[in-house]
């Protein structure tokens, strides 16, 4: 198309005629593709599957120009999804799941990461749950997945939190609030892998590991306006499709997802990496339902203070069709056929 074009513009009579004709074929070529901006809001390796998807060529290849758009914790993400900003974001379920109960028309659409996947590194003085007590811990933001799971391992052990723990907001990331704790201005941080292999490395020891967390939980999932699916629900079922691809990449092309991986958290150290992609990769599912058993978590915890969320319904919070119509078409089994 390019050199017919270029051909036919060395003539004279025609080059009006031909610049419009080539104007018009790379306007239709441009707006092939629809336009999408998602957001991701951890620096951790749990968001791999969105980074491995855009950087594998798969939204391309299936029709999106997708933005990616880092904004720091799942509560802010919601707010930039109810201001219209941001359709679909990979963001923490607690504030998705909080939003919700507030009204928000938010829906949680894909599952990446269903279990509360943190470990949580304190200072070298920090010998037991006990010495926590009168210290600081940082989560990113209020009513983020980290702060979460920050509060659920103090409950759990029989500190209260803002009482017997303050507990901080550092925004930044992980690295982050790592920092925070290294110049000592907080006792600890849940984390996630490649964080927690830097912290070991770095003489900082881990209080409580994912199976002290342990339970099913929404950590990870892909939420979506309510109303950006019913508008465009062709745009979602692509984009769930180029995503499903990009897991099963992440899954199987361990060296490039590494790779992509260190491009997005700016880490070079090599064990880390390969710490993150062997703790993340086998957590993410082939068939990535949001988890319903891990909102109902949520809501029950939620319901310690919010009479909302003691009445409400699991199923509310999620919409499985567009996975769902996926995996009974078989195409998901098809992607890996012959690994089984």
């Amino acid at each position: 198309m390019f050199t017919f074009c270029r051909t036919l513009s060395h003539r004279a009579l025609l080059q009006l005629a031909v610049l419009g004709f080539c104007s018009l074929s790379l306007v239709s070529g441009a707006s092939a593709a629809d336009k999408l901006t998602v957001a991701w809001t951890a620096v951790a390796g749990s968001q791999a599957p969105l980074w491995v998807t855009k950087d594998a060529g798969l939204f391309e290849k299936n029709g999106i120009d997708a933005f990616l758009i880092y904004i720091d914790g799942g509560s802010k993400a919601a707010q930039a999804m109810l201001a219209g900003d941001v359709p679909l974001a990979e963001v923490g379920g607690n504030a998705t799941v909080v939003a919700r109960l507030k009204g928000a028309d938010i829906l949680l659409i894909m599952g990446l990461t269903n279990k509360l996947a943190y470990s949580l590194i304190v200072s070298p003085q920090i010998k037991r749950p006990e010495d926590l007590r009168g210290k600081k811990l940082t989560v990113s933001r209020f009513g983020s997945n980290s702060d979460y799971a920050t509060r659920k391992i103090l409950l759990k052990w029989g500190l209260q939190p803002d009482k017997d723990v303050a507990i901080i907001q550092i925004p930044g990331g992980q690295p982050t609030r790592l920092g925070a704790l290294q110049a000592g201005q907080v006792a600890g941080l849940v984390a996630q892998p490649p964080v927690t292999a830097i912290a070991r490395k770095t003489g900082y020891p881990i209080l409580a590991g994912p199976e002290d967390f342990g339970t099913d939980y929404p950590t990870t999932p892909v939420a979506a306006l309510g109303s950006f699916t019913k508008e465009k629900p062709d745009v979602v079922r692509r984009f769930v499709k180029a995503m499903v691809e990009g897991i099963h990449t992440y899954k199987t092309k361990k060296e490039f997802s590494i790779q992509v991986i260190s491009k997005y958290m700016r880490v070079k150290d090599q064990e880390a990496l390969e710490d993150s992609y062997a703790f993340f990769a086998p957590l993410v599912p082939e068939k990535p339902y949001p988890t319903v058993k891990g909102v109902a978590e949520a809501l029950e915890e939620l319901g310690a203070k919010d009479p909302k969320a003691r009445s409400a319904r699991p199923e509310d919070f999620v919409d499985m069709r567009f996975v769902k119509e996926l995996d009974e078409s078989g195409f998901v089994d098809q992607l890996y056929r012959g690994r089984r």
